[in-house]
């Protein structure tokens, strides 16, 4: 019977039926999944690209050898990974111990390089699992008392007219913000025929733009993300419209000229947020990455055309002058006299004539020869 008892099977008497097969099998199962429980003493994952778990092994009994050759008890087939690569040991207290083997590699355990024959003691009672990499593989290690991450919500799959509904009235901003640029910038005859190339083009822009992206993503995270990237360019092309035209259309009301001369900054922070929305679809793991990436491509972008300003008109904006002309009714600063205009020219008298005196770029080097 003691028999019987421990493999999960008892008699009502001599001949009678097993005890498990007259109970619910929940309840026959519940002593094996317990004892398998009482047996497990981690749980070390192997992660894709995306941190996601890709092979799972339940660690019954320390120490855990990990390594390419078959007698290990965690096979990696990675090339960088040597034949006895590391073992994770257990001392008599439970205190975990990673010893790196006989590799080139070594192993990386959070910041820290280890070489081979190096040890490290894993935190005891940490929070979280402990990662760490063995050649170009990554690997996690759960213990029986760290909690796992909450559950989360499933997004409930909307009907397609609300999906497509933000999409659709966002696309038809962006066509009366273009039609309307279009206006301001062109000559009355001219403007159906410059209107339709400037929709047909940026129509065909658009599409290739996001099918790219959507190919990428595709690529990277199995799924396409389409509706994500054309939602990202539409928002990012309104933004664009805008900071492109309302600076400008601003500094001709009210006379401000450093509005339009430096607009490009906000032309720059516009492109970065885009980008970075359009990688999140790529690389969603990393969002804290591909946020410092954006930012720099953002700060890279803004001192570079500073730059360039100064190289090319020793000045910081991106304009010499206002050159913006719109329709006079728009204009809200109060016209200033004729006397008044040409007084306010006679500083730059000395100025020009600094300048006029001051050899070209590129001559300097030909004077000197003559």
């Amino acid at each position: 019977m003691g028999a019987l008892e421990d493999d999960g099977l008892s008699t009502a008497g001599h001949g009678g039926p097993p005890l498990a097969a007259a109970l619910p099998s929940t309840a026959a199962q519940a002593p094996a999944r317990g004892a398998v429980a009482a047996r497990a003493h981690a749980l070390l994952e192997v992660l894709d690209r995306d941190g996601q778990p890709r092979q799972s092994t339940t660690v019954t009994a320390w120490p855990l050898r990990i390594g390419r050759a078959l007698d290990n008890d965690v096979v990696l087939a990675d090339p960088h990974v040597a034949a006895h690569h590391l073992v994770i040991e257990a001392a008599a207290d439970g205190a975990l111990a990673l010893v790196v083997g006989d590799t080139r590699n070594g192993v990386q355990l959070g910041r820290r390089r280890l070489a081979g024959g190096a040890s490290a003691a894993l935190t005891a009672g940490a929070a979280e699992p402990i990662e760490f990499s063995a050649g170009r593989t990554q690997l996690r290690l759960r213990l029986p008392d760290q909690a796992l991450p909450a559950e989360l919500l499933l997004a409930p799959a909307a009907p397609l007219s609300r999906r497509a509904g933000p999409i659709v009235l966002t696309l038809v901003a962006v066509l009366a913000a273009t039609l309307f640029a279009t206006w301001l910038s062109t000559d009355p005859e001219a403007w159906p025929r410059a209107a339709g190339n400037v929709l047909l083009t940026n129509l065909a822009g658009g599409a290739a733009w996001c099918t790219v992206w959507a190919l990428l993503s595709k690529t990277f995270t199995r799924q396409a993300h389409f509706g994500w990237h054309v939602r990202v360019f539409l928002i990012a092309s309104l933004g664009l419209l805008v900071v492109n035209n309302l600076p400008p259309l601003l500094a001709f009301a009210l006379s401000w000229p450093a509005l339009s001369d430096f607009g490009f900054i906000g032309s720059i922070v516009v492109t970065a947020t885009a980008f970075y929305f359009h990688l999140l679809a790529v690389e969603p793991a990393r969002h804290r990455l591909l946020k410092w990436v954006a930012a720099t491509c953002g700060a890279v972008g803004i001192a570079l055309s500073l730059w360039f300003n100064v190289q090319r008109s020793d000045q910081y904006g991106d304009e010499l002058y206002m050159s913006h002309l719109f329709p006079p009714a728009l204009r809200l600063a109060r016209p200033v006299p004729t006397d008044a205009f040409v007084g306010g020219l006679a500083p730059l008298e000395a100025t020009l004539e600094k300048k006029a005196k001051e050899p070209a770029r590129g001559d300097e080097g030909g004077r000197d020869e003559e």
